[in-house]
């Protein structure tokens, strides 16, 4: 529960002591500073509204139901008060959006927009994109979804999880998806596939239908897979129009067909990739390791070959919530794109706590003395995808795989990390 960090009570209008038992009719609800709300949202979300009878207790409890919505920095209530009447001032500062995460729904192929913004509103009058990490409302969204799918003759489990930020998709989001059924993409119809372009398509078209279908925030979106030789083959503009989706049930699950029309665009050649250096990475060293280079062919692969070393460079030493940024300014004229690389390293993330999960107990000890990255330390991930190649000395987890969760506190800047380890290879 988010507690308040300011909950005051002013009378504004008289000297008379208030009593918690007086009671009052609200003539006006006043929100000061409500920045993109609206009085309605607001209001709802304080749960009082004009010709309500309450008295203080009441007011207090709507402070509060405003600050368990984790919107808020500080919420300050206040009164001025006439007779049995009273104007409700709520003194708020809100959260700042760089403090909230992005949310992304995965795969609800049988809800449009507008259905899931009124799903995720029925639980949260203040959503507009965005929520607080670790708001009480993420697992109530569940069952809304659910219950949203449910109205279409759809019975789904519906989940969540925080996603750490990626260098292709360099934010920390919520996602919410549908775990059952599964629901994949069987085929791919595209109108404005030119001659040229074909064969490309189809092979990208032929690889995103083994995987399910995404149109989420976390992992590579089918529309991604579908577009990846273009955008690697320099149509940095391309992009897909007019999609619809024709889910079917199938007896191990739902298929998806998706129709669109391709917009391929130009093909762009890079002009310049400006870096200035930071203390952490200077521009000689990422020169020194650049793939994509002036009157080249702007391919996205090479431009994140190009910005991963530097990506790497900050997530050694902490740097979880680094964003590596190839901002492009691109000219239609002569078809040509400059990029201008910067960095913003966010905060170092330590350890807090390490578990090993599945190990016999011989196999525990050879981890326990081997694996560096204890309590306090800066938090490395390349040292941990590497522990197990890096420590064949370590002759009791001889046969084990691993796969590992990084669980970021932003509060703390710490990490839980979890390792799950397997007899023979991670799949």
């Amino acid at each position: 529960m988010k507690m308040l960090r300011c909950l005051s009570f002013l009378l504004l209008v008289g000297a008379i002591p208030v009593a918690t038992a007086q009671t009052y009719t609200a003539t006006k609800i006043v929100f000061n500073h409500p920045g993109p709300y609206t009085q309605e949202q607001l209001e709802v979300a304080a749960g009082m509204h004009p010709g309500m009878k309450f008295n203080m207790k009441d007011l207090s409890t709507a402070a509060q139901c405003m600050a368990d919505t984790g919107f808020f920095e500080s919420v300050g209530p206040s009164l001025e008060v006439k007779g049995s009447t009273a104007t409700v001032l709520f003194d708020i500062k809100l959260l700042e959006r760089s403090q909230m995460l992005h949310v992304g729904f995965e795969n609800f192929v049988w809800l449009n927009p507008t259905e899931i913004k009124e799903a995720v509103r029925s639980k949260s009058s203040l959503y507009l994109g965005y929520l607080p990490e670790n708001s009480a409302i993420e697992d109530p969204l569940n069952g809304a979804l659910a219950e949203a799918l449910a109205t279409k003759g759809i019975t789904a489990k519906v989940t969540h999880e925080t996603v750490e930020p990626t260098l292709l998709r360099p934010e920390r989001s919520i996602e919410f998806r549908i775990i059952t059924p599964l629901i994949k993409l069987s085929n791919v119809r595209l109108d404005g596939v030119s001659t040229e372009l074909a064969p490309m398509i189809q092979k990208s078209v032929s690889a995103a239908v083994r995987f399910p279908y995404n149109d989420g925030l976390a992992g590579q979106t089918t529309e991604n897979r579908i577009l990846t030789p273009l955008f690697d083959a320099g149509y940095i503009q391309a992009s897909m129009s007019g999609v619809t989706l024709a889910p079917t049930q199938t007896s191990d699950g739902v298929t998806v067909l998706l129709s669109a029309t391709l917009n391929a665009g130009d093909v762009y050649h890079v002009s310049n990739i400006g870096f200035s250096g930071t203390p952490l990475y200077s521009a000689e060293s990422f020169a020194a390791t650049q793939k994509l280079h002036s009157e080249d062919i702007a391919s996205r692969a090479l431009l994140m070959e190009t910005l991963a070393p530097l990506d790497a460079a900050y997530r050694r030493q902490g740097y979880m919530d680094v964003i590596v940024k190839a901002v492009p300014i691109a000219d239609p004229a002569t078809h040509m794109v400059a990029y201008t690389v910067s960095v913003d390293p966010g905060e170092q993330y330590r350890i807090h706590q390490v578990t090993a999960n599945n190990l016999d107990p011989a196999a525990q000890a050879d981890f326990d003395r081997g694996f560096l990255m204890k309590t306090g330390e800066l938090y490395n991930p390349e040292y941990v995808s590497g522990f197990l190649k890096n420590n064949t000395s370590l002759r009791a987890l001889e046969g084990y795989s691993a796969g590992f969760k990084a669980y970021a506190d932003t509060n703390t800047h710490t990490v839980d990390l979890v390792l799950t380890f397997v007899r023979g290879s991670v799949r």
